[in-house]
Order: C-alpha cells, then structure tokens, then sequence
C-alpha cells in the first residue's frame, strides 16, 4: 500500500530556540524552567533554561514508580505482593497515605498511594519491598537514569524530601516522562484516580490539572522551599499526547498557569501525524530466482513525526527500496529504508523489513521432469523400433 505525500513538516529545534516560527506572539512563561515535548515523537516543542539543576522534591517519585512497574514486567514483582511497612517508613514525614508500623500492604495499594496523593511513606515502602533496603534501591534509580540518558540526574532517596546532592532538570524529567508513559501507558490509570483512601483516610487526587478541559492524566507536582513548585504533566487530545515540565516557579499558581500555557501552545501549534504504523506493508521487492519470486517489505516500527499546523505539503516521504535481492532472504531482514525529508530539516527514516522468508528456487524438480521425459521418449522408441521389427520379420519369429 503506497504512503503518499505526508502532510506537515518535521518539527525539530535548535537547542535555544522555540522552534518553528509562529505568528503567535513568542510563548512565555514565568517558571525558571520549562520543555514541552511530543508525547509520542519525543520531540521538543518549547524550552526554556532546560538543563539548569534543582532538588527535584516530589518528582523523585517518578523514578521510583517506574522502577515498581519494571519489576512488574520483569516478573519480579506483582501487583497483588503485599510489603510490610517497616517504623522508618512510618516515621516519614511530610505527604503520606498513613501507613503503620506492621501493615501488610498491596503493591497496588502503594502505587496508588504514591501516584495519587505523593505518599513519602508508600515511595519508600516500595523502595524497601522491591529491593529490601532504600539505599540498594537508589542505586537502581540512579542506574535507571543512567540508562535513560538523564544527563542532570542523581538520587538520593526514594521520596524527594531534601537530600544533599539530589537533583535533576526539567529536560530530564520531561524525558522520564516521556519513558515513563511510553513503556507504562496502563499506569495512568492510577495518576488519574480523583481519589485515594486507607485506613479510612480520604484524599483528593494532588494533581491540580485533572477535570479542567485540557486532557491531563498525569502525572506529579512537588514544592520544596529551596527549588520552588514544579510540575511534571501528561496530556492527551484526540491523537496528540504532550509531556512536560515546569521547575522553579514561585508559586503553585504560577506553575498551574504555565502548564497550561504550555498545552495551549502545544495544541494549538503542532499536531502529531503518524506515517505509517509498525508492521504495515509498503511495499516490495523481486527475488531473483527466488521462491517466491517477491516479498512483501514492511515498517519496522512505527514512524510519527511531529509538524506544525499550517506548514503543510512542505514534506517529502521516500522508500528506498532496491530493485530485486537474492535469495536467501529471512523475514525480517532489513531490504530497505522509509525516509521522511524537507529541506533544510534532519531526516527521520525506519527500516523496512522483509514480511517472510525467500528461498533460492530449486531446478532438481525440472531436472526430475526432463530425466522423466527422456526416459519415456526413449522407451517410446524402444518399443516403436520392436513393433516394427515384429511387422517386418513375422515368420521368422513365428
């Protein structure tokens, strides 16, 4: 099935810039730091001062969540585990779901607890569940965010109160966001709960975006005096998703109302078009003496570029695909290339790979039929010549 012409340009910023040009007055915000990022691109639509360093209080939380639901997949871990909660967990202070010393709690439980209401207490109770102590598992985040590429990253807990050397930068944890969501999407059912009770304590969900119009599903503000309010936000409308993070504002006020400034930006200027989903066919190549003689080529993986709304038809996609390949081939073998381009724009491309396998057409069966063939036209004449020899000499067999 042709691709066609893609509509849209690829966005892609330089590192101090704002992106496309707009008609729009230049998008501001009062934060010390904010990115606003494709959900499903991963790519930048807006930054400002994003690699400058803060304690990142709360937003710790994200790491730790990541880690519970890695477990998960891993089948280390399930939802149903129970942890008791040990008296340093207990003696947590700051935002807590309540937890006693001796309490068998759910994994899932935990995560709600954390993903709703910032529970330091059920942060590191998962901490000490998943790993036995927080220290060994603070490792593990920090390795985590090695992994990730989160170059302004370093944990000290698992819950974000104030630690000496802990901190990170809105790029970052707009990346772990951005990782968070891609790898985990179910686990936006917990940051989306309006509520969360145990022990017979109720409390309202602690993201101040959700139920106001604009599609947020997550995912976690902190405060800590020294580095101001932030915000790391998740927002889906129809096929666009955004992520993004505000660090360092002044108030809970002022980072509430640049977020939204940031997805009003992000809806409004930009637009996510998917050009062709993984497994798709798009075309096909001829096998030389192959059996069969051609293949199916289809996407590898699934490629969606982020344009800018009025900036159609500037957009070129190409595939490069050779004339004809020889056999063998195995499916899955890398025949070719789907390439998006613009002038003046990186090239984003994704391979296309072969739908199933091609084998080297066999000649034995043709040489079976020929042997078989001249074998028959050679009886045929053997038994031609003895008719005729009988016809001939009669009596002198008789």
């Amino acid at each position: 099935m042709a691709i066609g012409i893609l509509f849209g340009a690829i966005l892609w910023l330089a590192t101090s810039g704002y992106g496309w040009a707009q008609s729009e007055p230049a998008l501001t915000v009062q934060s010390e730091s904010a990115v606003l990022m494709d959900g499903i691109t991963g790519q930048i639509l807006f930054q400002k001062n994003s690699e400058k360093r803060f304690s990142p209080a709360s937003l710790v939380k994200m790491m730790t969540l990541y880690l519970a639901f890695d477990a998960i997949k891993r089948g280390s871990a399930t939802l149903d585990q129970e942890a008791v909660v040990s008296e340093k967990t207990w003696k947590m202070g700051g935002a807590q779901m309540f937890l006693e010393v001796g309490d068998r709690v759910k994994l899932a439980e935990l995560i709600k607890g954390v993903a709703v209401v910032s529970a330091n207490d059920g942060a590191l109770a998962i901490a000490e569940s998943l790993t036995g102590s927080e220290e060994v598992f603070v490792r593990e985040m920090n390795d985590k965010a090695r992994l990730l590429g989160l170059k302004h990253t370093r944990f000290a807990n698992s819950h974000g109160l104030h630690a000496e050397g802990q901190e990170t930068s809105a790029m970052d944890m707009a990346t772990l966001g951005f990782r968070y969501i891609t790898e985990y999407p179910d686990a936006l059912k917990f940051h989306m709960l309006p509520e969360y009770a145990y022990g017979g304590i109720r409390q309202p969900n602690r993201n101040p975006l959700l139920d106001r119009g604009m599609g947020v599903d997550g995912l976690r503000t902190g405060y800590l005096e020294r580095s101001g309010y932030h915000f790391l936000f998740s927002a889906t409308k129809d096929t666009q998703r955004l992520v993004g993070a505000v660090m360092g504002a002044n108030t809970a006020k002022i980072r509430d109302s640049d977020a939204l400034k940031l997805l009003r930006y992000g809806h409004k200027n930009f637009s996510t078009v998917t050009v062709v989903q993984e497994g798709h066919l798009v075309g096909k190549v001829r096998v030389q003496r192959g059996n069969p003689p051609e293949l199916g080529l289809s996407a590898a993986e699934t490629l969606a570029v982020t344009i800018g709304k009025g900036i159609e038809e500037s957009i070129r996609v190409r595939k490069e695909i050779p004339s004809s390949v020889n056999p063998p081939v195995t499916k899955g073998a890398v025949l070719g290339k789907l390439v998006v381009e613009a002038e003046g724009l990186p090239t984003k491309q994704i391979d296309l790979i072969a739908s199933g396998d091609a084998q080297a057409k066999s000649y034995v069966r043709y040489y079976l039929i020929a042997l078989g063939a001249l074998a028959g036209v050679i009886a045929y004449r053997f038994w031609r010549r003895r008719r005729l020899r009988q016809g001939r000499f009669p009596r002198r067999w008789s």
